[in-house]
């Protein structure tokens, strides 16, 4: 059967972080000429999935209640999506199960799955570090996970990329440069660096000044890929004495969208989910799209 097209789905619950998203994921469709794809997510309360408040009947009428009140979540959504002015195509759908894992079902490993920083406790988001963890923990495609949007316009003009010399890291760069391309948006590469540093040259026995010119050497690296990718593209870089999560989060202050990888070096010069990229996720100001290591 032949690929499906690509899509931005994005997971909707009615809530303000998710409508947040709602928004961004529509401009981002229009900038990718791709479908926006709104999905809600219905689950049974824990305690009537515990048969703790019985079962049989009663949770069958509460799932169809529930069913009913997030098909009208997501077509409110959808109304929302197309009256917003870009041009986008909009279809929508409610699934069933919980929200992480409904979306993370509903996106192919060509599309582009959108999540809100917040949400309505106990349904899509109650929590970060639920539906956008496993979002990006699991997820096929690459995971945005929006708060944070300054722009009206909801325009990219700056893109920061986290690096670490990771095959992890490569992949975000490479997925930035097309991003920056598609919006015309400034790229900037930062690498974050603590003593001792370890890397591809280095040890923790040699003196500070090797490891700040091995931490140069990971950086001008990640510089030439990008020109070797798009030669035209504006691109600057920023390396500092600092943990990768800061300098990440630092930079992104006057960003419109950070990109991480999933995975990257162990130690010191971690980008591994649940650490730094869990930070940047958490803490940046601003949009946050985490790449998956294939």
């Amino acid at each position: 059967m032949a690929d499906l097209p690509a899509r931005v789905v994005v997971g909707v619950d009615g809530s303000e972080g998710s409508i947040e998203a709602l928004r961004w994921a529509a401009h981002e469709a229009a900038r990718r000429q791709w479908q926006l794809h709104v999905v809600t997510c219905a689950q049974l309360p824990v305690a009537v999935e515990a048969g703790m408040v019985g079962a049989g009947a009663f949770a069958g009428s509460t799932m169809d209640a529930i069913i009913k009140d997030e098909e009208a979540v997501n077509q409110r959504a959808v109304d929302l999506a197309r009256s917003l002015g870009v041009s986008v195509k909009v279809s929508g759908d409610t699934v069933l199960g919980a929200p992480g894992y409904a979306l993370v079902s509903a996106a192919t490993e060509h599309d582009l799955l959108v999540v809100g920083a917040t949400g309505h406790p106990g349904r899509l988001s109650d929590i970060l570090g639920s539906v956008a963890t496993v979002a990006a923990h699991r997820a096929k495609c690459p995971v945005v996970v929006v708060h944070g949007v300054g722009r009206p316009d909801y325009a990219l003009t700056r893109i920061v990329v986290g690096i670490d010399g990771s095959a992890g890291s490569d992949n975000a760069i490479c997925w930035a440069v097309e991003q920056a391309i598609r919006s015309s948006a400034e790229l900037v590469l930062v690498h974050g660096w603590i003593y001792p540093y370890v890397g591809s040259r280095s040890s923790v026995s040699e003196p500070r000044d090797e490891m700040r010119l091995d931490a140069m050497r990971t950086l001008e690296a990640a510089v030439v890929k990008v020109h070797g990718l798009a030669p035209g593209l504006r691109c600057q870089s920023i390396i500092t004495e600092e943990s990768a999560a800061k300098a990440v989060i630092d930079a992104a202050a006057d960003a419109d969208l950070v990109v991480v990888g999933s995975r990257g070096h162990g130690g010191f010069s971690a980008l591994l989910l649940g650490s730094v990229s869990r930070s940047v996720v958490q803490h940046a100001s601003c949009p946050v799209a985490v790449i998956r290591t294939r």
